[in-house]
């Protein structure tokens, strides 16, 4: 097992994981400061586990984090589901998730998904409303789900459409990123609802805030929150990484 793991860290590795942790922190960090409610800080993270492998993956993930919370004081604590989600990714690597071709049915529910998500979070942007200090509010989901069902029939029509013509190698990639979301989800949980009480400074605080207005206790918010953000958030990292390694020479990926 040592040995495979010596293997991950070669030279052109230990250069690369510097730089991914540089894109995790300027994408992670501008998205916080857009307080936009996602996170886009994995994709670094991602592109090192698909290429180099889980333990590198995860070593990144977990660096990342921590040296961000030199700054960031809600990042550094959550160092544990980044190098999780680098684990992941590696494990999604090592099975040929960027790179098998992918069932059409697969590439089907991943569009149809990944275009409903997207959806939500338009329409949760669209009718937020801003209070006489400031502060900006979402409307409760289910209040969503209901004003505007033929919307969200018409996105997953939509995503479906893209999936099938668009993604017939892309379906692995979105299938993972959204298993990866899920775990992220959970695990990250109990540290936000209990350490910060559903506050991290990010623009997902709105998400949490939204679902507690609905009557939610403050670990059944957080864990809503990442029901609805982190699949969409690690599916989109998941598939960008793909788009990346599509356009990458073979001799690069293969040194």
């Amino acid at each position: 097992m040592l040995e495979n793991i010596k293997k991950e860290f070669t030279t052109r590795t230990l250069v690369f994981i510097p730089i991914a942790i540089a894109i995790n922190i300027a994408i992670g960090e501008l998205v916080v400061r857009l307080k936009l409610p996602v996170y886009l800080d994995s994709i670094g993270t991602v592109l090192v586990g698909a290429i180099a492998g889980p333990w590198a993956g995860a070593l990144t993930g977990g660096l990342a984090n921590l040296i961000w919370g030199l700054f960031n004081p809600y990042a550094a604590p959550f160092f544990y589901v980044a190098a999780v989600i680098g684990l992941l990714a590696g494990i999604a690597g090592k099975r040929g998730a960027f790179e098998n071709e992918t069932p059409r049915w697969l590439s089907v529910v991943v569009g149809a998904v990944f275009v409903f998500s997207l959806t939500l979070f338009i329409l949760a942007f669209i009718n937020a409303t801003t209070d006489e200090t400031g502060f900006t509010s979402y409307p409760a989901m289910a209040d969503l789900f209901s004003s505007y069902s033929i919307v969200f029939i018409v996105a997953i029509l939509i995503g479906a459409a893209i999936g099938y013509y668009l993604l017939p190698k892309g379906g692995y990639a979105g299938m993972w990123g959204l298993i990866t979301g899920i775990v992220a989800a959970i695990i990250s949980a109990p540290m936000a609802a209990y350490v910060f009480g559903g506050v991290t400074g990010a623009g997902t605080d709105l998400l949490v805030a939204a679902f507690r207005a609905s009557g939610g206790n403050i670990l059944s918010s957080v864990l809503a929150q990442g029901a609805v953000s982190d699949p969409f958030d690690k599916m989109l990292s998941f598939m960008v990484v793909w788009l990346i390694l599509r356009s990458l020479p073979a001799r690069f990926k293969a040194r």
